[in-house]
């Protein structure tokens, strides 16, 4: 990650307060750094604690949402799953994300079928009714950052 990629995750975080991240534990404490509280839902135990940090060890297909609060300043979706899947089980969360708010989704795929992924991208993100604001490249994966309509 160099300095630029840095600093938008940074600007990515400011001014979120409540956290909803799913799957991996890439970023999770660079998340609860920089976020006033991070519930993580994912069925992979972390031995990290942090005052800041709420886990879920639950499948986020099963997850019940009355356990979180009603209202969300930014998801991050690290989901190991292919790109469908992965927005499905994020849009059972996004009624709890408020509009002009912030999502930052991990994608993975083979560098052959990033082209076609992004065409995928653009026609997902609108059924969703999120924007897209920037992509960032970080250690060879691919990230979309948007932000809720």
């Amino acid at each position: 990650m160099d300095w630029t990629d840095f600093q938008f995750l940074y600007w990515f975080f400011r001014k979120g307060e409540k956290v909803l991240y799913l799957g991996t534990p890439e970023i999770l404490r660079f998340t609860t750094l920089n976020s006033k509280k991070v519930y993580y839902i994912s069925p992979e135990k972390v031995e990290f604690k942090s005052p800041r940090l709420k886990k879920f060890v639950e499948n986020p297909q099963e997850f019940d949402l009355s356990l979180l609060p009603k209202k969300l300043d930014r998801i991050i979706n690290f989901l190991p799953f292919n790109l469908v899947a992965s927005f499905k089980i994020m849009g059972k969360y996004l009624n709890l994300l408020e509009p002009d708010k912030k999502v930052l989704i991990k994608i993975q795929v083979p560098k052959k079928q990033a082209q076609y992924t992004e065409v995928m991208v653009h026609d997902l993100l609108p059924q969703f009714k999120i924007s897209k604001l920037s992509y960032l490249d970080i250690e060879g994966y691919r990230y979309i950052v948007g932000k809720k309509l």
